[in-house]
């Protein structure tokens, strides 16, 4: 059996469908939808299979560092509850993506039409960066992040987010694992650091592992007796940032106790 627990649709900075995305699972036994902030994909996606593991990626942040906190629950209590929580956050990307349109017509010269706010539930950073491109600005993605929207560019405004140890919290409160997203994208925070928080496990097997770290990060996460997952972290086909539908898997034991684990919850 395979599982990736880290897939993105047009609910946040995806560019699919739920069905569209749910036709690219045939060699998967499980997945989950993370979308940002977001839980109406997961839930939609739940819906039409019981292949789906309902899941989240919050944003988080920790010493000024972005942290992503991947959550996953074993049923539908209480996340009425939970979205109503993470309107919060998806109104504060709502608001920032009118602040990022007046700064690019301010720095760049171009405005955007902002219609597309009302298309998505969570409004990111990579969603404003496919709509530049869509509506036939002449900048692919690689340049508005790298030189337009990236941290210390002209037109940078860091997203409102919740403390790590809050989101951590919070997924836990609903009965959810929390596991640290991508923990090779980690710049300035020590996994060890999140580790420390209360998290229940890694996403050690990931598809933009950095040499060695896929070992690194199972081997730490046996030494604190975490759970392991895999994520593709799926945003749309030919992404040359993320990996595609099952290209990492999880597998064997270390699916077999993520399920286990999933069907106690956190109660």
């Amino acid at each position: 059996m395979r599982g990736d627990f880290h897939i993105h649709t047009k609910y946040s900075d995806g560019r699919l469908s739920v069905a569209e995305v749910l036709a690219l699972t045939n060699e998967l036994d499980f997945f989950s939808i993370t979308d940002h902030d977001c839980l109406t994909g997961s839930l939609e996606a739940a819906k039409l299979t019981n292949k789906a593991i309902i899941g989240v990626e919050l944003s988080t942040e920790h010493l000024t560092e972005g942290i992503h906190i991947l959550g996953y629950f074993p049923d539908l209590s209480g996340l009425k509850v939970l979205n109503q929580k993470l309107e919060i956050q998806r109104k504060h990307r709502f608001e920032r993506a009118f602040k990022i349109r007046d700064l690019l017509k301010a720095h760049f010269g171009f405005e955007m039409n902002m219609d597309f706010v009302t298309t998505v539930d969570s409004v990111t950073r990579g969603t404003i960066a496919t709509e530049i491109v869509r509506q036939g600005f002449p900048y692919t993605r690689e340049y508005i992040f790298k030189y337009m929207i990236g941290r210390g560019c002209p037109a940078y405004i860091p997203s409102t987010k919740l403390k790590t140890a809050e989101g951590i919290k919070l997924i836990h409160q609903f009965g959810g694992l929390a596991i640290l997203a991508h923990p090779t994208l980690l710049v300035k925070v020590n996994a060890r650091a999140i580790i420390a928080m209360g998290v229940d496990g890694l996403e050690a097997v990931y598809s933009k592992n950095q040499i060695g770290h896929q070992e690194m990060f199972i081997q730490m996460a046996q030494e604190y007796g975490l759970l392991i997952t895999a994520g593709s972290d799926f945003h749309f086909p030919d992404d040359q940032k993320h990996g595609s539908v099952g290209s990492v898997s999880l597998e064997g034991a270390h699916l077999n106790e993520f399920l286990e684990k999933l069907k106690k919850g956190n109660k």
